[in-house]
């Protein structure tokens, strides 16, 4: 069988059977390895009179695979040149229409005893230009999967933008705490969609409306989180403010947050202490670079009404609105 009739049966098994590839790599740069070109081999049982087949590689453990012995005490496998080529193909390039059958393939050896008995007898010359050609045909017939970056268009993370570089302090216009309270109330809202919550404008008064929290969020009947907002850094000295909502939490089983922008020395440690959970801004943005785009958009999304249509606040709403725009679609770079 010459080189090119060779080459023609693997094209025409290669549909059936796309392992055949990579395993004719295999055998030949097996063969290479074994010194065989230019060594007078006419046959692949010339191969084995030299190297012969290894069918134990332990006591009790049958080599399934082409196994012979190399040098003596050493022995050579098909096995991790056929490795090699799998990689090539789908590793290297992306032709994941190859398969991952490694064991299955090399297994399959004894069925291609004719392409052993033709190699057997090329040259190295031959060898590898046949190598070459079938690597080609692989990756020409097969296409490539490769991951193109450019090719996704991703969301911005407008949520964490705001986390990290909205100003939150009270502008001209707009109340004390309203700002953080929105950005708050978006973030419980995106990470509970499965609970009813409830907000008020700030310095509404909890109390007076019968509930626990500046944020309220319900299962049902049932009070499931209920959140504190804080839009300064909170000092120890205020702990003690918290003991009635640290209470009613706990006595409705609910999670309580206390959401500052920051803590004194030694605050966050007496807060949970109370029972109920101290974030500040930086826990936040921890935790929204885990939110995919999708989510940080819906948190956006309440924040927006919270200033628009809670908050009804026409200085901040604008200042989000511009923050998110250009934040949304940023300049282009010159040049």
């Amino acid at each position: 069988m010459t080189p090119k009739q060779l080459y023609n049966d693997f094209v025409t098994s290669f549909s059936g059977r796309k392992f055949t590839a990579g395993l004719l790599v295999a055998f030949i740069d097996f063969l290479i390895d074994l010194g065989i070109p230019g060594s007078g081999a006419n046959c692949f049982n010339d191969v084995l009179s030299k190297h012969p087949r290894q069918t134990e590689l332990s006591p009790g453990r049958r080599a399934n695979t082409l196994v012979v012995e190399k040098t003596p005490g050493n022995t050579s496998s098909i096995r991790g040149f056929y490795n090699a080529a799998e990689r090539f193909f789908r590793a290297e390039n992306k032709r994941f229409d190859y398969p991952s059958c490694a064991p299955h393939a090399t297994q399959a050896w004894a069925d291609y005893i004719n392409w052993l008995d033709a190699l057997s007898g090329y040259s190295l010359v031959e060898l590898e230009a046949l190598r070459e050609r079938v690597n080609e045909y692989v990756l020409t017939i097969l296409t490539s999967q490769e991951f193109e970056p450019g090719s996704i268009k991703t969301d911005p993370p407008l949520f964490r933008y705001v986390l990290e570089d909205f100003d939150l302090t009270a502008r001209r216009g707009e109340p004390t705490g309203a700002a953080y309270q929105g950005v708050v109330f978006g973030f419980i809202r995106a990470d509970n969609p499965h609970l009813q919550v409830e907000i008020d404008k700030v310095r509404t008064g909890s109390k007076r409306l019968q509930r626990v929290g500046d944020i309220d969020c319900w299962e049902g009947a049932r009070l499931a989180i209920s959140a504190e907002v804080k839009q300064y850094t909170y000092s120890l000295d205020s702990v003690p403010d918290l003991e009635a909502f640290a209470y009613e939490t706990g006595r409705r089983g609910s999670l309580g947050i206390v959401a500052a922008l920051g803590f004194e020395p030694g605050a966050r440690a007496a807060i949970e202490e109370l029972g109920v959970k101290a974030l500040h801004r930086d826990d936040l943005v921890r935790i929204v670079e885990l939110w995919d785009p999708l989510k940080q958009r819906t948190a956006v999304s309440s924040l927006m009404y919270y200033a628009q249509h809670v908050e009804k606040n026409s200085s901040l709403t604008g200042r989000l609105k511009e923050f998110i725009e250009s934040r949304s679609n940023p300049p282009e770079a010159d040049g």
